[in-house]
């Protein structure tokens, strides 16, 4: 486990699994996300508007789903050094930004079998997915955004297969002040399958939980924040991330990040299930840094890694399940 404060929560009753129910939990991290938000239903092989800018928020009325996003209470610690300037966002509508989000999610879980054995069932899941980005600023809303997707790539070669059936498909966000995303919709292609589909919003999703607002307060170099926010999957967490100004050049800014995640409760709600269990230990952290551009939404460079752990168990304590976590995501600007 990772080297954050560990979260201990003795229930006050016990809730018992069976095998099924531990293999379920099974693989719940990298699919923790989709079932809170569900799998998108509506599709469409309309591509978004090639121009400068959207002239209209079309993901808004053409039966994209629309999925609310957790919105972050930001507060500033210290204001930094030299000249204090906002860090006002104001999205170009002249040109489109063009970026390549990548995201990694790797579980390894050791849960017991069978009352008696001594034996463990160990299980390692991992999913990997480089998605291509066009987005595109509504041209008289800059609170909106629309984007398409190009082919996405993925090192698992049986998600590969289906993954350029998803080219064409479209979307959008909308922002409130601190460059923070508050809902995105989502329409994949006719022609996408659940896998594919899964995975494209899984990897979005996952991204924008870990945007990092900005403060609306003017700042100098050195200055820090907070940003807690609530992220509901099968283990609800505060995710709590300290930023620093690390640098700024005009309009471009580099964000130092630190992230840790402590659960809300001790409640482990298996995905696909009604059945629950208890989190006795929980573990996870990390950090990055990011380059943002105030006149794009999207970060232009820089990464983020979580990892750390979580012990769960049932009516036996003596027989938890053990998983052990890691998220990484990348940013990086394309032509």
């Amino acid at each position: 486990m990772s080297n954050a404060s560990v979260f201990v929560h003795r229930p006050s009753s016990a809730i018992a699994y069976t095998p099924k129910s531990v293999r379920r939990a099974f693989g719940v991290t990298a699919a923790a996300l989709v079932i809170a938000g569900g799998i998108t239903a509506c599709s469409s092989d309309d591509t978004a508007d090639d121009g400068p800018c959207a002239p209209t928020a079309a993901s808004r009325t053409d039966g994209a789903r629309p999925i609310s996003l957790s919105t972050p209470e930001v507060k500033l610690v210290s204001p930094g050094t030299g000249p204090a300037q906002e860090l006002a966002v104001v999205p170009a509508t002249t040109a489109p930004q063009k970026v390549t989000l990548t995201t990694s999610s790797l579980e390894a879980s050791i849960a017991p079998t069978d009352r008696g054995s001594d034996a463990n069932q160990v299980q390692r899941t991992q999913q990997q997915l480089a998605t291509p980005i066009t987005a595109r600023t509504v041209c008289d809303d800059p609170s909106s955004l629309e984007f398409s997707i190009g082919s996405p790539t993925s090192k698992d070669l049986e998600l590969s297969e289906l993954l350029p059936e998803l080219d064409g498909s479209t979307g959008g966000l909308s922002y409130t002040d601190g460059m923070v995303p508050t809902r995105l919709r989502l329409k994949p292609t006719d022609g996408s399958q659940s896998p594919a589909r899964s995975a494209l919003e899984q990897s979005l999703l996952e991204a924008l939980n870990y945007s990092v607002p900005l403060p609306t307060s003017p700042v100098g170099a050195g200055a820090t924040w907070t940003s807690v926010r609530t992220v509901s999957a099968a283990a609800t967490v505060t995710q709590t991330m300290n930023v620093t100004l690390a640098r700024r050049d005009g309009n471009v800014v580099t964000l130092d990040v630190k992230i840790d995640e402590t659960p809300v409760n001790s409640i482990f709600s298996i995905p696909g299930s009604d059945d629950k269990l208890h989190i006795s230990r929980f573990s996870m952290s990390g950090s990055g840094t990011l380059t943002v551009d105030l006149t794009k939404r999207f970060p232009v460079a820089g990464s983020l890694a979580v990892k750390g752990g979580r012990e769960l168990v049932g009516d036996d304590a003596n027989r938890p399940i053990l998983q052990q976590n890691e998220f990484t995501l990348t940013w990086k600007a394309t032509k």
